[in-house]
């Protein structure tokens, strides 16, 4: 085989490559609830600013956040900072190795700073926030006659999993749902155990971005991540639901595929070559 055929191959390889592996991020609006993790060993100073994982988060008005203690000391979740103490939005009190505590609905707007009263250097922020109605003109939830007339199907909810992930390692999914004020519960698995599982999410533009515990074992064929979103309904929170309540979609992700594929097309493409100079045809130019 010449150098330009070398070349080619090369090149087209490339080309290949990046287009299968490359995936376009979505933009994320808060879910309604969100979940908190102890990182491990922080019962002992050192995981500063991540000793709760992830140490700040963000949910609508109305939405809770649990607190899942995965560490192998007990911990607490107090509303407040060490320097000034609670302030009474909650308090979990002692929250035991594998137990977890949800906080109360955090009903009105604004930064919720909390500490570990056993541990005060493990500090984080919960963020609540109105939703955004500026294309609304001031109606507060815009046009419900138009949402009610919204339809669905399977097909209308995407669910995006990044793939690779690796023993340790959190996995972000990203969720869009055809319409606005969805409402949608999700749940992820890997291995068989439950690594997300929220419900009573509520986005206004359709989309909405999860994050899973961190992974016992690499993402496999044999260990792929399983999630499925639950759609329950068009509509605001506290408020009558409309729409294909019930209605479900799954995805699956398993480790680097795309650098899978790209590598079984490279060695078709090399065999097609083979194939060619041997026939004495070729499709590649010569020199």
């Amino acid at each position: 085989m010449n150098n330009k055929t070398i070349s080619s191959l090369f090149v087209l390889f490339a080309i290949v490559s990046i287009g299968m592996t490359a995936a376009p991020g979505a933009f994320a609006e808060h879910s309604m609830n969100a979940t908190v993790e102890n990182a491990e060993g922080s019962s002992t100073p050192g995981c500063e600013p991540d000793c709760f994982i992830p140490a700040t988060v963000t949910i609508g008005v109305g939405g809770m956040v649990t607190f899942a203690n995965n560490d192998t000391a007990a911990h607490t979740s107090t509303a407040g900072t060490p320097a000034d103490g609670p302030s009474g939005a909650w308090d979990s009190s002692l929250v035991m190795m594998g137990a977890a505590y949800t906080t109360p609905a955090l009903d009105v707007a604004g930064d919720y700073p909390y500490f570990c009263m056993v541990h005060p250097w493990m500090e984080g922020l919960v963020i609540v926030e109105e939703e955004s109605h500026d294309d609304h003109g001031g109606d507060d939830h815009g046009d419900k006659s138009g949402m009610e007339m919204q339809t669905l199907t399977a097909a209308d909810i995407t669910i995006n999993v990044a793939d690779g992930a690796k023993a340790g390692e959190r996995v972000a999914i990203d969720v869009t749902i055809s319409g606005e004020h969805v409402n949608y519960d999700i749940v992820a698995t890997h291995g068989g155990e439950e690594i997300l599982n929220e419900s009573g999410n509520h986005s206004h533009t359709g989309e909405g971005s999860h994050t899973t515990s961190a992974l016992a074992a690499d993402a496999s064929d044999d260990l792929p991540i399983d999630v499925t979103v639950t759609f329950q309904g068009f509509g605001i929170p506290g408020e009558e639901f409309t729409g294909p309540i019930g209605l479900t979609n799954s995805a699956q992700a398993v480790p680097e595929f795309g650098t899978i594929a790209a590598m079984i097309l490279a060695v078709a493409i090399v065999s097609i070559i083979a194939v060619s100079a041997k026939s004495r045809l070729s499709f590649m130019p010569r020199i």
